[in-house]
C-alpha cells in the first residue's frame, strides 16, 4: 500500500511525532511505501521527500517577525497556498492510496485536505489532542482548569477568548477560535476526512460529544516495543518522571508529593516551567534535563517506578506504556485515557489529579513493598505484550486504511493523481 503521511513537524518534538515515526517504521518494515510531507524545520529528521516540505514559520512567537511575515503566519493558519501547491505536486508524483495526517493545524492548514479531495484521495487523521472541539487543544480552561464538558460548543467559541485559553492571550485565543470555526463550519472539515483515529475511548467520546458524528471515529491505542527481558536490571529506589515540564503535567504536585513521602525522585525533561520547578524542588528531587530515548530507557531500567502526575486529560501517553513495557509499575493520575492503560491495583496505582497527599501515599506504598512493585511491574509488562505491541497497532492501522483507501488496481488503471 502507498501512504502519504503529513504532519507539521518532522522531528521528535513530543508524543505525536514518536507515534508517527514508529508507525512509518512499522509500515515500511511490513513492505508498504510511505512518503512524507511537513515543514522545513531546522531540527527535522532527514527525508527523501524534503524537497516538497513547506518553509517553516514560528507562529507562536511573533516578536521577531516583520509585519509582512506576521500576516503570512496568520493567514497560513486558515489556508496555506504554498502547502497546497507543494502537496498537489507530491500527490501527482507519489499517487498514494491514502493520506494519513497527524498534526497539520496552524502550519500546514486544511489546504492539503482540500487538495486530497480534489485528487480523489481519501484522508485518515489521527487525533492526538482535542483540537476538533477545543481551540487550545488541551481541554484546559484558562490554561489550568479542566474543561469537561467543553465550554466551547457548536459555533460558540467565545469561552476560549474570555478565559484566554491559548497562551493566556486574548489575541492568540481569538485567532485559535477563529481558526477552529473556519475549519469546522466554513470549509466543512467533516467532509474532508474519511476517518478519525483516536488513541483512547476517552478522546473518541469527547469528539463525538462535541458534535462530530462524522467522519466516523475508530479507536486504536498507541503501542511501544517491549523491552527485551528486563529482569536482569534490579529496580533501584528512585521514582522517575520523564516528560515535558509544563503546568498541565502536574510536576509541581509531584515535587510536593516527593517531599512529603521522603522518596527520591529523578525528573527528566525540559519545558516552559523548568526554571520555576527547579527553584521549588525539594532535597529528594534531582533534575537531569532533557533526555534522549536511550537515556530514558536506562533510567527506566534503574528506577523503582515511574510517575505520570498529569493534571490535564491525557489521551494515551507513551510515558505510561514505556515503563509498563520495562516491567516497572506506574503511579499515575486518573484522568483522560490513562485508566484505559493502567488498571488500578493490577498493573499500577491511580490517584486523583492535583492531590499531593494521595500521590505521596501511593509512592510510599510502592517504595515500602517491593513485592507489590514487582507484581505490578510484571502485570504491566504482560498487558503491553498482549494489547499494546507494534504488531497489534499495525494490524489496526492497516484495517483503518483499508476501510477508506483506493484499491491499487484502480489507482494504476486510472492514473489517478
Amino acid at each position: 500500500m502507498r501512504i502519504l503521511v503529513a504532519s507539521k513537524f518532522w522531528y521528535l518534538r513530543g508524543g505525536l511525532e514518536r507515534v508517527m515515526f514508529d508507525e512509518i517504521a512499522w509500515l515500511e518494515d511490513a513492505g508498504h511505501e510511505v512518503a512524507h510531507f511537513s515543514t522545513s524545520h531546522p531540527d527535522n529528521q532527514s527525508s527523501p521527500w524534503s524537497g516538497y516540505f513547506v518553509p517553516y514559520i514560528e507562529l507562536g512567537e511573533h516578536a521577531g517577525l516583520a509585519a509582512r511575515e506576521r500576516v503570512v503566519a496568520m493567514t497560513r493558519m486558515f489556508y496555506s497556498v504554498e502547502a497546497a501547491k507543494r502537496f498537489r505536486r507530491q500527490l501527482a508524483v507519489f499517487r498514494p492510496q491514502v493520506v494519513h495526517v497527524h498534526g497539520i493545524h496552524r502550519q500546514l492548514s486544511p489546504s492539503i485536505l482540500l487538495e486530497a479531495r480534489r485528487a480523489g484521495i481519501p484522508v485518515v487523521q489521527t487525533l492526538h489532542d482535542y483540537h476538533p472541539v477545543c481551540p487550545s487543544d488541551t481541554l484546559l480552561r484558562g490554561g489550568s482548569e479542566v474543561c469537561v464538558p467543553p465550554r466551547c460548543r457548536g459555533r460558540n467559541l467565545l469561552p476560549c477568548v474570555v478565559h484566554r485559553c491559548v497562551r493566556a492571550s486574548v489575541a492568540i485565543s481569538a485567532a485559535s477560535a477563529a481558526e477552529l470555526f473556519w475549519r469546522r463550519w466554513l470549509i466543512g472539515y467533516a467532509d474532508l476526512v474519511a476517518l478519525f483515529i483516536a488513541p483512547s475511548h476517552y478522546l473518541a467520546d469527547v469528539i463525538r460529544s462535541g458534535g462530530w458524528s462524522r467522519p466516523p471515529t475508530t479507536v486504536l491505542p498507541n503501542a511501544v516495543p517491549a523491552v527485551p527481558d528486563p529482569s536482569p536490571s534490579a529496580p533501584g529506589d528512585f521514582f522517575l518522571y520523564a516528560g515535558r515540564l509544563s503546568g498541565e503535567k502536574g510536576v509541581a504536585t509531584l515535587l510536593a508529593a516527593s517531599a512529603r513521602a521522603k522518596v527520591p525522585l529523578i525528573v527528566a525533561g525540559d519545558g516552559p516551567q523548568a526554571g520555576e520547578l527547579r527553584g521549588m524542588a525539594p532535597a529528594t528531587a534531582r533534575f537531569v534535563g532533557r533526555a534522549t530515548a536511550a537515556e530514558v530507557a536506562q533510567l527506566l531500567r534503574g528506577c523503582l517506578a515511574a510517575v505520570v502526575p498529569s493534571e490535564w486529560p491525557e489521551n494515551a501517553p507513551l510515558a505510561v506504556l514505556e515503563p509498563m513495557a520495562a516491567a516497572r509499575p506506574v503511579v499515575a493520575t486518573r484522568v483522560g485515557g490513562i485508566p484505559e492503560l493502567v488498571r488500578d491495583g493490577i498493573d499500577g496505582i491511580l490517584v486523583p489529579p492535583g492531590d499531593a497527599d494521595a500521590l505521596a501515599t501511593a509512592m510510599l506504598r510502592v517504595a515500602s513493598d517491593r513485592e507489590l512493585a514487582g507484581r505490578l511491574g510484571r502485570a504491566g509488562r504482560l498487558r503491553v505484550l498482549e494489547r499494546f505491541t507494534p504488531a497489534v497497532h499495525l494490524h489496526g492501522l492497516l484495517q483503518a486504511y483499508r476501510r477508506v483507501a483506493l484499491p491499487a488496481s484502480r489507482l494504476e488503471s486510472t492514473g489517478a493523481h
